[in-house]
């Protein structure tokens, strides 16, 4: 019998070390991209015909770490001029020399590298679409620049495997830019094994970046004094000056309890805490937040995004359809005058049918094969 041939592969994720290494707290700008890269790994990681690398950021440690049977490659450090960070970055992707190279989420430099692997390294990209905005270009350049959109443009051309978070993702990314998705992988959810809700706060996750409206949050804060409220949200560096701006007026809400960051083995502590958890984002891709929320048995409200229809469809939450009068109406029913139906019970099935672990490693082995 033929031995079966062993596949290298690489997951490129700079900011994502915080998660194998919990003893370190997170930079700034991470999300859904990092954790769902960190699951993804280490459960191919468990088997037998994958050698499974990732790439990650400068954060003081060894040259070459191994978690969980991943092995870790420190590159650039984030305080390093651009330059310096790219030749880095070059450098230990030609070392690690895998066969596939794996990102998530639309940058510059995650273009010009999945650019630099086809073109010189000639090895195979697989690339996982992360926010809606990626589907179009004019919205991707209005959220990371002119410099973003254009290299992605390239990049998503180049890439040899194109995968969306969802049915509505992939429809729209296809219809603007003619490109084909080859595969859904949707973000893996980890269900707590004990869940002991109490219900005492409302609760909003996210960066202080202008595409979450932040400012509808604290709105809500300000209309209902005698609520307690809880944002898990830090600075990031795309936007200093807006990030602080919101901070200070965080400050001055004093129903308003902040954190700027919480580790991620104590994430579901809050959301086992909170009555219900806020979305005010204008866009996300399938919101990481959203699915935790809802896997802690956390009922969600969110103002203006739906993925797949499941706060309509699958009935699984509230949804304001981008309507601030219609969101303060959901939230005054729901606290008020305590008309809940049975989204929680609704999501628990919704996460079971489409968030299956097993199911997503199986169709992301299919197209690593």
């Amino acid at each position: 019998m033929e031995k079966e041939i062993i596949k290298k592969i690489c997951f490129v994720q700079p900011r994502a070390y915080y998660l194998f290494n919990k003893d370190i707290k997170a930079p700034d700008k991470v999300g859904g991209a990092q954790k769902q890269h960190y699951l993804q790994s280490i459960e191919l990681a468990k088997y037998q015909e994958f050698d499974v690398h990732f790439l990650v950021a400068d954060f003081g440690q060894k040259e070459i770490e191994i978690h969980q049977k991943v092995t870790l490659w420190k590159s650039f450090n984030f305080k390093d001029n651009i330059f310096k960070r790219v030749i880095d970055l070059l450098k230990v992707l030609k070392k690690i020399d895998a066969a596939i190279y794996i990102f998530r989420s639309a940058d510059a430099g995650v273009a010009f590298a999945i650019l630099y692997i086809n073109y010189v390294l000639r090895k195979k990209v697989l690339y996982q679409i992360s926010s809606d905005s990626e589907c179009s270009n004019k919205e991707l350049k209005n959220k990371s620049g002119y410099l973003t959109a254009i290299l992605m443009s390239f990049a998503y051309k180049k890439a040899d495997i194109l995968t969306a978070q969802s049915e509505n993702q992939k429809k729209q990314f296809e219809q603007n830019r003619k490109i084909t998705i080859q595969e859904i992988i949707r973000n893996i959810i980890e269900i707590p094994e004990k869940i002991n809700r109490t219900e005492e706060s409302i609760l909003w996750i996210g960066r202080l970046d202008k595409v979450k409206y932040p400012e509808l949050f604290l709105d809500l804060a300000k209309q209902y004094p005698h609520e307690q409220f809880v944002m898990i949200a830090p600075v990031v560096q795309d936007d200093i000056s807006y990030g602080n701006k919101i901070k200070k007026k965080i400050e001055k809400i004093s129903n308003i309890q902040h954190f700027e960051y919480v580790k991620p083995n104590e994430i579901n502590h809050y959301y086992q805490k909170a009555k219900i958890y806020v979305i005010t984002s204008y866009k996300e891709g399938f919101s990481n937040t959203m699915t935790e929320a809802m896997a802690n048995a956390c009922p969600v409200l969110s103002f203006n995004v739906n993925p797949d229809d499941v706060f309509t469809k699958h009935q699984a939450g509230y949804f304001a359809e981008g309507s601030e009068k219609l969101f303060f109406k959901l939230i005054d029913d729901f606290l008020i005058n305590k008309n809940i139906n049975k989204s929680v019970e609704n999501a628990s099935a919704y996460l079971k049918k489409y968030h299956n672990k097993n199911a997503i490693i199986t169709s992301l082995i299919k197209q690593i094969k």
